[in-house]
């Protein structure tokens, strides 16, 4: 693991923050970099999504949402509006058809999170126009996970109601103290991207999906909602679940959609800068980086988890 935070390194591992790997429920690796200890709450970006998943999951377990209803978006409160016909699980799988572009020069994203849209991002997503019709086509969006997160909102009765049921429901059963997560003006959590947490909570998150949503004997994720979670969207060609990174083959051309070095049953929380909450249920691992890179090879990452997993093999 050494050579993620010491000598000399590439682009893409200079700004290495923290790695906790988890094997068989228990920590067995852990290295910081210096100003970083196991008590600093780091930024998650997308890694929030998959903790959104999680949100949304609890919320199906109560009866409050169902995968196959459609996203109620009060934009869309016309009888003849087509985005009327977007269910859940087709906007937690990337595959809704809005036409909201991730980018973040001049583009969608940055607007939601930076510019016009900041104060009630799940609204200013869902202006987005559909570009496609549902279930058809796969495009990554932080739109979307931003839509469902006001929908969970409104379901549960607004700001105040939301951050309890995350700490209730969610951050409590697992033991997870440090958890922040960022609202909006409108008291939306923006499920797309802010969450701040120490390393070793993130590897509990991390633990209970590799257990099936399962902490301490109790059942806190719908299982099914985890297997979705891992399930590839085909439209994506491997890479994609619902609100989770997979490493699956690509149906047409046979290739891992990350890289073959790794498990092809891993899936992943990922976020921009290099985070990622990996989860290997063929090694029952879980290996937490946090970074602060924007170098563009990700291959050293790569080679660091690959290097981990290959030695919890032995």
């Amino acid at each position: 693991m050494t050579p993620a935070f010491e000598g000399k390194r590439p682009a893409s591992l200079e700004r290495s923050r923290a790695l906790v790997v988890v094997w068989h429920g228990k920590i067995v690796g852990e290295r910081y970099s210096k100003g970083v200890t196991p008590d600093t709450r780091l930024q998650s970006w997308s890694v929030a999504k998959s903790f959104l998943h999680a949100a949304l999951g609890i919320s199906m377990g109560d009866g409050l949402l169902s995968p196959q209803q459609p996203v109620a978006a009060p934009e869309w409160h016309s009888d003849i509006d087509s985005r009327r016909v977007i269910t859940i699980r087709q906007m937690v799988q990337m595959t809704d058809g809005l036409d909201f572009r991730e980018q973040y020069i001049d583009a969608s994203a940055l607007q939601m999170l930076f510019g016009a849209g900041r104060g009630d991002v799940g609204g200013f997503a869902a202006t987005s126009d559909r570009a496609f019709a549902p279930g058809t086509h796969w495009s990554y969006s932080s739109g979307s996970a931003n839509i469902l997160s006001r929908m969970l909102k409104d379901r549960l009765g607004g700001r105040e109601a939301y951050l309890r049921f995350l700490r209730e429901r969610l951050f409590a059963p697992l033991g997870i103290r440090s958890a922040v997560p960022e609202f909006d003006a409108s008291g939306t959590w923006i499920g797309s991207s802010y969450l701040h947490a120490t390393a070793r909570d993130y590897a509990r998150f991390g633990l209970l999906y590799l257990r099936g949503g399962v902490w301490a004997g109790q059942q806190i994720v719908p299982r099914d909602w985890i297997n979705i979670g891992r399930i590839p969207t085909m439209a994506s060609r491997g890479a994609y679940g619902a609100l989770f990174w997979l490493n699956a083959a690509d149906p047409e051309t046979g290739r891992s959609s990350i890289s073959p070095k790794l498990p092809a049953d891993m899936f992943m929380a990922r976020g921009f800068g290099g985070q990622f909450i990996a989860i290997i249920p063929s090694r029952d691992a879980v290996v937490v980086m946090l970074n602060a890179t924007y170098a563009e090879d990700p291959k050293p990452i790569i080679d660091v988890v690959a290097n981990i997993i290959d030695a919890l093999s032995h």
